[in-house]
């Protein structure tokens, strides 16, 4: 047996082809920890390492140091390393270290566009699965509070009507007056070749009260509502406030959700309503010039092509999208992350998809009131 070290905290020796630590005692935190590339080892004649940490009285950073370059040393020369009453949290950690780490470039240069495609869809079945779990217990917290009734649901439904309601008037004005204005014009001159220059009032009335004032309204609450929605909530998941309501008992959905996706379907029939009337008068403002006919009969002509099913239409479409636009914005900000770049990613997201799911509902209504014949 020969020695190669020996000390009052490590005692190394080799004995034919095994090389032999013992660690005992415990090691300062002053003593810098041992290279074993300076001492004496005949590195070709080991066949194997025994680290025995019997001995060992404590833990301390010069150890593990010691025990992270001795790793190290046998994966250079792939000497086989075996350990000794070792705490199996170290071991966990020095093979974790030490295992190897597969870098982005690496799977994307490896798997290419198939290894892509694959994530996207299992991200997209998993957001799927999460969405429809979402609306089922967003319906299921709806009947629990038609059947029992709180008496506080109105004081925090009060709140987000006024945020949903008057306050988006001047926007969804705006934007509705534009839209007819731009309608009336392009009908206009198109109808003008023809001599049919009063049926302009129809098509911007049809359009507007089945069409252009529910949809448009859906896509401005989007960007303006549903992101709010999304960045509220999303910001009290960063500082915790979600985690804290669940410690209380508090249902998020019950709390948080149900008021906003109610008051937003409540207010969307009215904003859609007063989105058709604006839209309406911004057409005849822009039509009247070149009509060369009278307020009145623009609004006769009006009342003659829209029937109370056609602003039913509208009606039933907008509820829809309220629904909608109010349930992907909370559940974007419930499933956001735990940082400032997070809740802008949900911000957006909700809007995208906000629009998006509109759009696609609002073609699958054009086509159902079609096969219907309403």
């Amino acid at each position: 047996m020969q020695y190669i070290l020996q000390s009052e905290y490590l005692q190394i020796t080799f004995k034919h082809d095994l090389l032999s630590i013992q660690c005992s005692g415990t090691w300062p935190l002053s003593n810098p920890s041992q290279s074993l590339a300076s001492l004496p080892i005949p590195i070709k004649e080991i066949k194997k390492i025994v680290v025995d940490a019997s001995q060992l009285k404590q833990i301390s950073s010069p150890f593990l140091l010691f025990f992270n370059n001795l790793k190290l040393w046998t994966q250079k020369y792939c000497i086989p390393i075996e350990t000794i009453n070792f705490p199996e949290s170290i071991e966990k950690i020095f093979n974790l270290s030490q295992s190897p780490v597969i870098t982005k470039s690496k799977i994307d240069k490896k798997y290419n566009i198939f290894y892509r495609i694959g994530k996207h869809t299992i991200d997209f079945c998993k957001g799927l699965k999460n969405g429809i779990a979402f609306f089922f217990s967003l319906l299921q917290s709806l009947a629990h509070i038609l059947i029992a009734r709180p008496k506080n649901m109105m004081k925090n439904l009060l709140p987000f009507i006024q945020q949903t309601g008057s306050d988006a008037l001047p926007i969804v004005a705006l934007i509705s007056a534009l839209v007819g204005l731009i309608m009336a014009f392009v009908s206009v001159v198109q109808l003008t070749r023809f001599g049919a220059n009063i049926y302009v009032a129809d098509l911007v009335a049809l359009a507007m009260t089945r069409e252009m004032g529910c949809l448009m309204t859906g896509v401005i609450m989007a960007g303006r509502t549903g992101a709010a929605f999304a960045a509220s909530i999303g910001s009290m998941q960063v500082n915790e406030e979600l985690d804290a309501l669940q410690t209380f008992g508090i249902n998020r959905i019950h709390y948080l959700v149900l008021p906003r996706v109610v008051a937003l379907a409540l207010m969307m029939p009215l904003l859609c309503i007063f989105a058709d009337l604006i839209g309406i008068i911004g057409g005849m403002l822009s039509a009247l010039p070149f009509m060369q006919g009278s307020v009145t009969q623009y609004l006769l002509q009006t009342r003659k092509a829209v029937a109370i099913h056609d602003v039913l239409v509208g009606l039933v479409k907008s509820v829809c999208f309220g629904i909608i636009l109010g349930a992907i914005g909370c559940y974007k900000g419930i499933q956001c992350g735990r940082n400032a770049t997070a809740v802008g990613e949900a911000t957006t997201s909700a809007v995208v998809q906000g629009i998006t799911c509109i759009i696609i509902a609002d073609a699958i209504f054009t086509v159902l009131f079609t096969v219907l014949k309403i």
